[in-house]
């Protein structure tokens, strides 16, 4: 559990101080918990090939090793495991897959075997001497090709490398290009892209054969689905198993979800009643760690005379990977939905096709979905301007959806709640000098020089917050809040910390709330043990929807301060004040009562007040003078955004020098100056 007091009078992240001067840990940097039996390090085995039939394994060399405990191949350990689970798509085609690769191997990276040592480099050296023998098979590794009559299938028994077909859509497709001045078309690549954190995927789990209790220890986004994934694969009662989030160093969407080989690391702490730790090496990230994006697109833009974009096609292709993790598929179904942007669009009609192909699994990363239907538009705006000699920004700016339209539901059925994209252009381009580039690109081409000078732009939308429904018998978000005998405040959030600053947030939060010193209020989260619940760190919701149940849950214990207050000192409730940790009766300061001795009370007589039941998500009772709430919301919030870039481009050498860079943003309602 992360516990961050902050020091008296210090309004700036309150996370930074321990990470600056060492004191923070990661995974790598943790030990064997006191007590218990010294670290063992599970080293993975991984195919060199894109596709191949695992023939044979030879272990005699790699077991022979000083300091080596087990080699295990992937089906002596996962084949009675269930398989890996995936948010449904509609027409969603799904293989068979488990932690680690039995039978055959898809991608170059597949887990087919682990080493389990004392040490680190012992597993490590073990790994180079199993011998895997394969039969390799043809592989397809390009999107479009693999679906081509006679690819090689990565999945004999789907008879082709198609998973699904989404197609969608809205408005009068027909009407809108009939009544089109123009079609354009053209094809755009969302290129493949490795989120590359600056630590890799990471984990340690600690298994105490005479409690019958599993210790975690993982980089993750969400600690509450990591307990869930280990209870499932493992056969455990989730509630005998504790997770704990370590510091993160970057997670992007990557560490939403295990992809197998943690899995197998909590198998063998169960099994040898043992910590193992596993740490990926950045080769591995790169094979192995789910990738983002990789999306072909076909557009055909119906246009008018004065640059009004009236309709869309779409055809797209994604490219899934060899298999289906956990959001594998959602991400690309996600992206027609998204295709309308800031626009005002008539109609639009789209079709998506998941793929298989041999390469790693693709999974959310910055955005799931929403970057490659911005990239769509905008590439389709630029033509447009460039088809009709109008200048980008004009041409954006003839289709914003206008500010008095809000809220609006597109015809992909989406429901923006606001939005003032002219204001965020407009600024954009007075901050940039974007006339003045432009002169001076005007220059550069009637130049002879060899350097060019490009002017990028580009308007997007952003969503956050919630629209799913909460799962049954647990919140979708949720928090304590509990004032203390010593007159502090305690949050307890089941948030995945991942660096954003929410610790800052939640105790600014808190203590507004409460009208007491931020230096007051303690916040613990990144453990599953506490009053708390999250559904993760994703998706640009941690601060607006977790911080909504702190602020509900500060409300509530604040109204039970008030309601033992009144009590105390003979004073309807409306006539007290809470500031700086006392509560007084108005006007009349001598009567007061501090709130650390209201807790005392409370802790001493629990009718005091109405006890609230244990939190659902993991039966901990909220104890003293406390308050749990949950917040599950409404529905989406959208933000948005201009950017513009000017770089200047070695037409001899392919060297790109940016010169200019700018970014305005809705950030919406600013909690913290130091977090925005």
């Amino acid at each position: 559990m992360n516990e961050h007091v902050q020091t008296s009078g210090l309004e700036r992240r309150r996370e930074d101080y321990s990470l600056i001067t060492g004191g923070s840990h990661y995974v790598d940097d943790l030990k064997s918990p006191q007590g218990r039996p010294p670290v063992l390090y599970m080293a993975v085995v991984r195919s060199p090939y894109a596709h191949a039939e695992i023939t044979g394994t030879q272990f005699e060399r790699a077991q022979s090793l000083p300091g080596v405990i087990a080699v295990f191949q992937g089906a002596e350990l996962v084949s009675g495991m269930p398989v890996l689970d995936t948010i449904p798509v509609p027409g969603l085609r799904k293989p068979e897959r488990r932690p680690l690769a039995v039978g055959r191997v898809r991608y170059v990276g597949d887990p087919v075997a682990v080493v389990l040592a004392e040490s680190l480099y012992a597993a490590m050296d073990a790994r180079d001497l199993v011998e895997v023998e394969y039969e390799p098979l043809p592989a397809v590794v390009d999107l479009e090709g693999a679906l081509d009559p006679g690819a090689p299938l990565l999945y004999d028994e789907l008879g082709s490398n198609s998973a699904f077909t989404q197609e969608s859509g809205g408005g009068d497709i027909q009407a809108a290009f009939e009544n089109a001045d123009h079609v354009v078309r053209l094809r755009v690549v969302n290129q493949r892209l490795a989120p590359g954190s600056l630590e890799s995927r990471a984990c340690m789990f600690d298994f105490d054969p005479s409690s019958g209790e599993l210790s975690a220890w993982v980089s993750s986004q969400a600690v509450y689905r990591v307990r869930d994934t280990l209870a499932k694969f493992l056969g455990l009662d989730r509630n005998r198993i504790r997770v704990h989030n370590a510091e993160v160093g970057g997670a992007f969407g990557a560490k939403n979800n295990f992809l197998g080989e943690e899995i197998v690391a909590a198998l063998l702490a169960v099994k040898f009643g043992r910590p193992v730790k596993w740490i990926e090496s950045r080769s591995e990230n790169f094979q192995a760690q789910s990738q983002g994006r990789g999306q072909v697109n076909y557009i055909e833009a119906a246009f008018q005379d004065d640059g009004k974009l009236l309709g869309l096609r779409v055809r797209s292709f994604a490219d899934l990977g060899a298999f289906l993790a956990s959001a594998t598929a959602m991400v690309p179904s996600r992206t027609p939905s998204m295709l309308c942007g800031p626009y005002q669009l008539q109609a639009i009609e789209s079709k998506m096709v998941g793929v298989f192909t041999n390469k790693a699994t693709t999974a959310p990363y910055r955005g799931a979905g929403r970057p490659e239907a911005t990239y769509i538009l905008e590439r389709t705006m630029d033509r447009i301007a460039h088809e009709l000699a109008l200048d980008p920004a004009e041409v954006r700016r003839r289709n914003f959806i206008s500010p008095q339209s809000f809220p609006y539901t597109t015809v992909t059925g989406l429901q923006y709640d606001s939005g003032n994209y002219q204001a965020a252009l407009d600024r954009a381009l007075e901050l940039a000098d974007y006339a003045g580039w432009r002169v001076k690109q005007r220059e550069y081409r009637q130049s002879t020089s060899p350097r060019l000078l490009g002017i990028g732009l580009a308007t997007f939308i952003e969503l956050s917050g919630d629209s799913a429904a909460p799962m049954s018998n647990v919140p979708r978000e949720a928090a304590t809040v509990r004032i203390r005998s010593d007159g502090t405040v305690l949050v307890q959030s089941g948030v995945s910390h991942n660096g954003q600053g929410h610790f800052t947030a939640f105790a600014q939060i808190a203590s507004t709330t409460l009208n007491l010193p931020t230096a007051k209020v303690e916040v613990c989260m990144n453990d599953s043990a506490l009053p708390g619940f999250s559904m993760g760190t994703y998706g640009s919701r941690t601060t607006q929807i977790a911080g909504s149940a702190v602020l509900l849950a500060a409300e509530a214990v604040r109204a039970k301060a008030l309601q033992v207050a009144a009590q105390v000192l003979e004073a309807a409730p409306a006539d007290l004040v809470m500031e700086d940790g006392r509560i007084t009766v108005q006007g009349v300061s001598a009567r007061a009562i501090e709130l650390g001795e209201l807790a005392r009370m409370v802790e001493e007589q629990p009718d005091l007040i109405e006890r609230e039941p244990p939190n659902p998500a993991n039966g901990t009772p909220i104890e003293g003078l406390a308050a749990w709430r949950d917040f599950s919301s409404p529905g989406l919030t959208y933000s948005s955004g201009t950017h513009l870039a000017v770089v200047e481009v070695e037409s001899e050498t392919g060297e790109v020098h940016v010169l200019k860079y700018v970014a305005v943003d809705d950030c919406g309602r600013v909690l913290n100056h130091y977090l925005a």
